[in-house]
């Protein structure tokens, strides 16, 4: 009998992997590496078994040649780098978001900043460029009130004010 079958208990086999997300590959295997540990499924063969059943048809296309002969050696492991790499965006795609499509829309200053963050991948950038940077993406309204305080306070404490004048701006 699979060492690795062994693993496979009631709570286990309740694992509700959430839908493929290919607006963001890197936080969907967050939540699916956090599903994992939570049911202590530490076996690749198991992972790799559950990521194959949620992935949809055209990422199977491009990751087929390592569907087809299962390798012993980190089965899981192999899969997920393959389709970082193959299918997730490149840094220089990131960075081009970042810079060029990034923009306030429907989400909060203090949602917004941790989304450019995200963007801003393997990549650095001083705290004070992306001050800038996530200031920009900002309604001129509420740079204006905060451009007192913006040089010298922390961006993420900067969002919070800024979702509290956003919040208020709203209600008017």
């Amino acid at each position: 009998m699979d060492s690795s079958l062994s693993e496979i208990s009631p709570a286990t086999l309740s694992l509700n992997i959430p839908v493929f997300n290919p607006s963001n590959i890197k936080s969907w295997f967050i939540q699916i590496q956090t599903l994992f540990d939570a049911k202590r499924i530490t076996s690749q063969r198991i992972r790799y078994t559950y990521l194959v059943e949620k992935l949809p048809t055209n990422i199977v296309k491009e990751v087929i040649d390592l569907l087809e002969t299962i390798t012993e050696e980190n089965p899981y492991d192999r899969l997920k780098e393959a389709i970082l790499k193959r299918i997730g965006l490149s840094n220089e795609s990131m960075l081009r978001n970042l810079f060029m499509q990034v923009e306030l829309g429907d989400h909060t200053p203090s949602q917004l900043l941790p989304h450019m963050r995200i963007l801003l991948g393997d990549n650095k950038m001083s705290e004070n460029m992306m001050r800038s940077l996530w200031l920009d993406k900002l309604p001129a309204s509420i740079v204006q009130i905060l451009a007192p305080t913006a040089e010298g306070t922390e961006p993420d404490k900067l969002a919070e004010i800024e979702d509290r004048i956003h919040e208020n701006l709203q209600a008017c």
